[in-house]
């Protein structure tokens, strides 16, 4: 027999087993995809639960003030509580604080009488008045020098909540326009406004509430930060960052988040028909004059409400700008002290007393 006819006989029987051999990768290929895929899911599963699981097992002993809110917000202080909180740098110091009905670091304030005027502070412990006592807080200081110019028809409301971002932010002021019905509010942005909380242990459907899948996101997470030492894989996990600048790079679901808070609580306001402006809070840990480093975090918010039609003060550049900065924080903790506070309570009694809806 000749080499055609021996490869003619040899040839069908090749191919048929090629196709063969195809077939069984294809089901192989088939077999690890599916096992992968059931595999995921049930790790999905079981990691979503056990980050339910591990949440609402304990907390940490300085939440004892603090009630667990689902959602946006997170957390939000028990009425009528009181207690010492320490300071940032020096933990052996410490000061004392109270809530009102509201869970507000404010006095207990009747319904709106006729002819009062509210001005509703958002923010968070900047306005809280961390580290200093209440009446030394900026909202309220700015009540006190109303009186003294003889509107003491004019209301100042502490709405600050110590580490609140935007998006709780958000939240609090929709429920607190409901109860103080307010005549105009102002929120006080600070650097770290759209870095997620850590007052209190974060809920997982907060933390991943970018992701698709939380195991998936999870791992990500845990090989950038054990393995490449980098940020290599992407992830839509809401971490506090190192570095409050990285949430304003391009693409951050952080600055996107916040922003759209900002769009939110102007919404609100303007279906209320009340005047909403925002105070630039600058960085009291650093230098007022060309080393400020967190220039970018201004400009975005003052691009922002430019676009949104925001009236925007920012107060590095008006109040502090080339001052010595470790004149107005407090020592032991880096949050601004009583002086910082009565600037920016003077500050603000000028705006409102600017405001056509506040004129007798």
């Amino acid at each position: 027999m000749d080499e055609r006819a021996r490869a003619g006989m040899v040839g069908p029987a090749r191919r048929t087993e090629s196709v063969i051999d195809a077939k069984e990768l294809a089901g192989r290929v088939l077999l690890v995809i599916v096992s992968t895929l059931i595999a995921v899911g049930c790790a999905e599963v079981l990691f979503r639960w056990y980050s339910g699981e591990t949440f609402d097992r304990t907390f940490p002993p300085w939440t004892g003030n603090l009630v667990v809110v689902r959602g946006a917000q997170v957390f939000a202080f028990k009425p009528h509580a009181s207690g010492v909180f320490p300071g940032n740098v020096d933990q052996k110091r410490t000061f004392p604080y109270r809530t009102n009905a509201q869970g507000l670091r404010d006095r207990d304030r009747p319904a709106k009488a006729p002819g009062t005027k509210r001005v509703l502070v958002i923010g968070d412990s900047y306005t809280w008045g961390y580290a200093i006592a209440e009446e030394e807080a900026y909202p309220q200081v700015a009540e006190r020098l109303l009186a003294e110019r003889g509107r003491r028809d004019i209301e100042v409301i502490n709405g600050g909540i110590p580490d609140y971002n935007s998006r709780q932010e958000r939240v609090l002021l929709e429920k607190l326009m409901a109860i103080y019905q307010p005549d105009a509010v102002f929120l006080a942005y600070v650097v770290n406004d759209a870095e997620p909380s850590t007052a209190m242990p974060t809920p997982p459907e907060e933390v991943y509430r970018h992701s698709r899948s939380w195991f998936l996101t999870e791992v990500a997470e845990r090989l950038n930060r054990k393995v490449f030492r980098r940020r290599l894989l992407p992830s839509a996990k809401d971490n506090v960052g190192s570095d409050y600048l990285d949430g304003f790079e391009e693409g951050s679901v952080k600055w996107r988040d916040s922003r759209e808070a900002i769009r939110q609580m102007r919404d609100l306001c303007a279906a209320a028909g009340k005047p909403f402006a925002i105070l630039m809070m600058p960085d009291f840990t650093q230098a007022f004059d060309e080393r400020y480093g967190l220039l970018k975090i201004h400009n975005a918010v003052a691009s922002w409400s430019r676009e949104l039609n925001i009236p925007e003060f920012d107060l590095l550049t008006l109040l502090f700008r080339g001052e010595d900065h470790t004149k107005w924080l407090v020592p032991w903790d880096g949050h601004p002290n009583p002086d910082a506070h009565r600037r920016i309570a003077a500050f603000l009694v000028d705006k409102i007393l600017e405001d056509p809806t506040l004129r007798r």
